[in-house]
């Protein structure tokens, strides 16, 4: 069994990267989409905007696609729509082209992302899970660095469309590894079975009686805002050294895959720190107040370049902490044992949703005021997730100390 796992598994893993390429191609290619199609800051963040809707809706359905049709079928045709919107968008010039192609981009990245947990659930035992599942949780981020790594040398010789090519390739290449390797096993092999069997033992409970819990609602409303400043950091900051300071293409794609970098980084560290301290909520607070100060300071940041890598590398770790804890939060804050995943959905809703609503804000606010007004925003944001950070804790330590009480008796 082992050995006929890791082929599956690892296969989708290397989709994941690969597919992220789609959301992480659009930062580097700003300037040059700028300079050559008169792109807006709005419409830079629409770009993102339209990708995450997409992916956000094919996320949604996936999970239900899945389990009708198969892992293997259902990622293979939202790969395949993927690949399609990736070559109309080479040959678009106009902004409600260049949003259709994006949507069709982002199907294959949300039915993928939705396909990952469940296929390493099917393979492996929870005991088993855990290092899977934190090399999977690091898609993105590998996708993201890739994806800046690959841009110089493309801008370099090429316009943005060189990265539509190189994304159209990955995006191939994912399609092809899941149709030839993604595999479910038989029911009877399955892994995740007490879990399934557990869920529907937890219906008894009403299907919204999972996503109505209190705290966990309250992380989805947090990462909301934590989360969608980040996005917009991760989508502005290219543009912000090369057009707004004037260092080159290549530096300011430097700062960024450096705090691409740190994000990883901080993810890591994060993990280690929130599995040992008890005082989750405190962890929480710390790290959503450098998320502020990265995003307040970021912006109006005008300094030598080894000091801009530095800021762009501590910058990185705090905002990649913050993904890992509201992540690792779902397993504490469910109603029951049977709910984490209703708890998990929670929280990736109100990722989606930031991503969706807080770039094309600042975009907007780029078009109108500038970049120190963007940091405002930003930092506004975080500061009202910060307040909810205190109320959190306070009601996490309270329940607690009532299940404490509970054991006790």
């Amino acid at each position: 069994m082992r050995r006929k796992a890791w082929i599956p598994v690892w296969a989708i893993i290397i989709a994941s990267i690969l597919i992220a390429t789609q959301y992480g191609k659009v930062p580097p290619s700003q300037p040059s989409m700028i300079e050559t199609l008169g792109l807006s800051y709005t419409m830079q963040g629409l770009l993102m905007t339209a990708f995450s809707a997409s992916a956000l809706v094919m996320a949604l359905f996936g999970g239900a696609l899945i389990d009708r049709f198969g892992a293997r079928k259902v990622v293979s045709a939202a790969l395949t729509v993927s690949v399609a919107g990736t070559v109309i968008g080479m040959f678009m010039a106009s902004d409600a082209g260049l949003l259709a192609s994006r949507v069709l981009e982002g199907a294959g990245y949300g039915v993928t992302m939705t396909a990952g947990p469940v296929i390493i659930a099917a393979w492996y035992e929870p005991a088993k899970r855990g290092l899977v599942s934190g090399v999977w949780g690091a898609n993105v981020g590998i996708g993201m660095l890739i994806s800046l790594g690959a841009a110089n040398p493309i801008l370099s010789s090429a316009d943005w469309t060189g990265m539509w090519v190189f994304s159209l390739v990955s995006t191939v290449a994912a399609a092809l590894l899941v149709i030839i390797c993604v595999r479910m096993p038989v029911d009877a092999e399955r892994r995740d079975r007490a879990e399934m069997e557990a869920e529907r033992e937890g219906r008894k409970h009403g299907v919204l009686w999972g996503y109505m819990a209190p705290l966990a609602m309250l992380t989805a409303f947090m990462f909301f805002l934590v989360g969608g400043a980040t996005d917009a950091f991760n989508s502005f900051t290219i543009t912000y050294l090369n057009l707004d300071l004037g260092h080159s293409y290549e530096d300011a794609n430097m700062a960024s895959m450096i705090a691409s970098f740190g994000m990883l980084v901080g993810s890591i560290i994060v993990g280690v720190v929130f599995a040992r301290v008890r005082d989750k909520g405190m962890v929480l607070i710390v790290n959503i107040i450098l998320c502020i100060i990265v995003q307040f300071a970021w912006f109006n940041l005008d300094a030598s370049l080894p000091v801009m890598y530095a800021v762009a590398f501590f910058a990185g770790c705090a905002l990649g902490a913050a993904p890992a804890i509201f992540f690792a939060i779902p397993p504490f804050v469910a109603r029951s044992s049977t709910t984490v995943g209703a708890a998990v959905a929670l929280v990736v809703l109100g990722q989606n949703l930031g991503t969706l609503a807080v770039p094309t804000l600042v975009g907007s606010v780029l078009d109108t005021v500038g970049y120190s007004a963007a940091a405002l925003v930003m930092g506004g944001l975080s500061y009202i997730a910060l307040v909810a950070a205190f109320v959190f804790r306070a009601q996490f330590r309270k329940r607690e100390l009532s299940g404490e009480i509970e054991q006790n008796r």
